[in-house]
């Protein structure tokens, strides 16, 4: 597939496991050049070397937290010193915070918002110059459904997610006429690490609000067994005798606060 990029510059952030990963994977073998970050140094490496490995693109790393300020103006820096710029950047690292309102904490909340919201917003704010200067940019924002469709175990990632489509909203048309286009995605549920924490303090709340029939979780394996090598997914019944046994999680009531896996 020729996505017509071939040779452009690209930022991933949370690029070092997950849908960070693949993206950059999928650019790389586009022909892109990448930066990624993250906040796991150690792992952020291993990602940078095994990308190379498997692609044989260009590829950078940098060590960075998307809620410093001052990390994502390094992030930038490095960028258009070791890219000569930036044409693509994709807002993906971030946290996710499960449980219902009275689990959630006002510091809870203030750093999944610090990290996801005004993360993004603070890459945007550097990258956007570059990207108007030379009148070509693509921005991609990773949400998540939860900014769509509310829900009270979801809380705090449904307000910043339904914040963070605004902002998507406002800002492509506001970039548009510099041909800088901004869009998001809001992917379904992938088998990632974050993920699976978050199904699990999530089984054990529809299990104790004693929930029978849960056909609007599409439930993965290999915790759930719903999706077979062939990447179908099953619907399937939360009801606990049908459930393998749950791995620690939260009890009803508390909160479920990660970080996106390729943070």
């Amino acid at each position: 597939m020729d996505l017509g990029i071939s040779n452009r510059r690209a930022i991933v952030t949370g690029g070092g496991s997950g849908i960070g990963y693949e993206t950059a994977r999928q650019f790389l073998e586009e022909g892109v050049r990448v930066m990624i970050c993250g906040r796991s140094e150690a792992k952020l490496n291993m990602a940078r070397d095994a990308l190379a490995n498997a692609t044989g693109g260009e590829i950078h790393a940098v060590h960075a937290d998307m809620s410093k300020e001052a990390d994502v103006a390094r992030l930038v820096d490095a960028a258009t010193a070791m890219l000569g710029g930036v044409d693509i950047l994709v807002n993906n690292a971030g946290t996710m915070y499960s449980g219902r309102f009275a689990a959630l904490t006002d510091e809870s909340l203030k750093l999944q918002l610090d990290t996801k919201l005004f993360g993004f917003m603070r890459a945007i704010r550097l990258v956007y110059p570059l990207m108007k200067a030379q009148r070509w940019g693509r921005i991609v924002n990773m949400i998540g459904g939860a900014g769509k469709e509310p829900d009270p175990y979801m809380f705090g990632s449904g307000m910043t997610n339904s914040a963070l489509l605004n902002l998507t909203k406002s800002l492509s048309t506001e970039f548009g006429e510099d041909n800088v286009l901004v869009n998001a995605v809001c992917p379904g549920w992938v088998d990632t690490n974050l993920w699976r924490i978050n199904a699990q303090g999530l089984q054990q709340e529809l299990a104790a609000d004693g929930s029978r029939v849960c056909g609007r979780l599409l439930l993965l394996s290999p915790l759930w067994g719903g999706v077979g090598g062939g990447g179908r997914a099953s619907w399937r019944s939360c009801a606990p005798r049908h459930d393998p046994p749950p791995r620690p999680s939260p009890t009803k009531g508390e909160g479920v606060a990660a970080e996106h896996e390729n943070a």
